[in-house]
């Protein structure tokens, strides 16, 4: 059985990474034996070797190392070890700079934010720095200007290997990559059985929104969206995730963060779902891959990976279009019975292809054998 290290965050960070760590772990725990190396506010797993980030050192990475790099703050300490140790990184994003800067803040280490911007940046380095250093009027366009200003060079050129979920984030990490490897993997699913579709107690449409609320998502013009689409249609929004903004309005509905069986369920009280991404990270959205695997047909903005999408399997329609747009890309779903039917098939048989368990099982096996050179 091959040996190999995961370092990653791990539950109970409130992350997806989080969770897709432990579907790796389940997906080849027949073929390989894992050490998982863990964030200091993150559990061991039960039935694995479990060290704390903190405590690795030198003589630990005598074995193929993958080092899970996520846009979140909870992927601080697995970046800083990637940084000192290198590896193989599976990137979850083409963007990383919430997570550098968020680090450099907690740590002081800013000569080390620096360096990642000096790498990507260059000559134009000390304009980065510049707009970065001005103080934003919201913590909306805080956000704005770092997802308009991507980093993510030094993690690259850090990595000796690099895996990613998307062709978007495979075009993305190659420019900045140089001579090393980008492998293309496929997304893996939970282990659980699709949860069954509730029978409908009354006429109203449900539109959904799935997964954790950042300032990429468009909130504001979603709810508009759903507003204008009420005008016509008895409808309301249902949102399986957390950190979302309240509202009063009485005819939005929040869950707060679930656990993966809960969590799927909800998803199949979606008639239709919108994710209107602005600004992406280049994130392989695991909710959105929830809503393809149930083939629920999705309203979304060709933005990201997005794009990487079968035309046949979701409704793009350009992030420009607005509140608008959406409201009419609802409509027309609605309106289509035999639309909404071709686009359910073909999003649940995308899904089936990408994710394919003993395809993303060959495709790890690969990826740590190739680990070891």
């Amino acid at each position: 059985m091959m040996k190999a290290m995961l370092v990653t965050p791990l539950p109970p960070q409130p992350t997806g990474l989080a969770d897709y760590a432990m579907r790796i772990l389940a997906l080849t725990k027949d073929h390989v034996e894992w050490t998982v190396a863990y964030p200091s506010v993150a559990c061991p797993v039960v039935g694995f070797p479990c060290i704390p980030i903190s405590d690795l050192t030198e003589k630990d990475f005598n074995v193929p190392v993958v080092y899970q790099v996520g846009n979140s703050p909870h992927c601080g300490e697995v970046i800083d070890a990637l940084l000192t140790y290198r590896g193989t990184g599976l990137f979850h994003e083409t963007n990383m700079h919430h997570v550098l800067r968020d680090w450099a803040s907690r740590s002081g280490d800013w000569r080390s934010y620096n360096d990642h911007v000096a790498t990507d940046y260059r000559e134009e380095a000390q304009s980065f720095l510049k707009v970065m250093g001005k103080k934003a009027r919201s913590l909306s366009e805080y956000d704005k200007r770092l997802r308009t200003h991507p980093l993510v060079g030094k993690l690259a050129s850090s990595s000796k290997l690099i895996a990613v979920l998307s062709d978007t984030a495979k075009i993305e990490i190659e420019k900045l990559a140089h001579d090393t490897p980008v492998i293309r993997m496929g997304f893996l699913p939970d282990f659980l059985e699709r949860a069954e579709k509730p029978d409908k107690s009354s006429s109203t449409v449900t539109i959904g929104v799935a997964g954790t609320f950042h300032y990429g998502r468009s909130w504001e013009e979603i709810v508009s969206a759903v507003a204008l689409l009420r005008r016509t249609v008895d409808c309301h929004l249902l949102v399986a995730g957390a950190g979302w903004p309240e509202t009063d309005y009485s005819w939005i509905t929040v869950t707060g963060r679930l656990p993966d069986k809960e969590f799927r369920e909800e998803l199949e009280k979606f008639d239709i779902a919108i994710d209107l991404r602005h600004h992406t990270c280049g994130e392989t959205s695991g909710s959105m891959m929830d809503i393809l695997r149930s083939g629920i047909p999705a309203v979304v903005t060709a933005e990201g990976t997005f794009r990487d999408i079968p035309a046949d399997a979701v409704l793009r329609i350009p992030s420009e279009s607005g509140a608008g747009g959406a409201c009419a890309a609802l409509k027309y779903l609605l309106s289509n019975d035999g639309v909404r039917s071709s686009i359910s098939q073909a999003a649940a048989k995308y899904f089936a292809d990408v994710s394919d368990k003993k395809k993303c099982l060959a495709q790890w096996l690969d990826l740590l054998k190739r680990s070891e050179k």
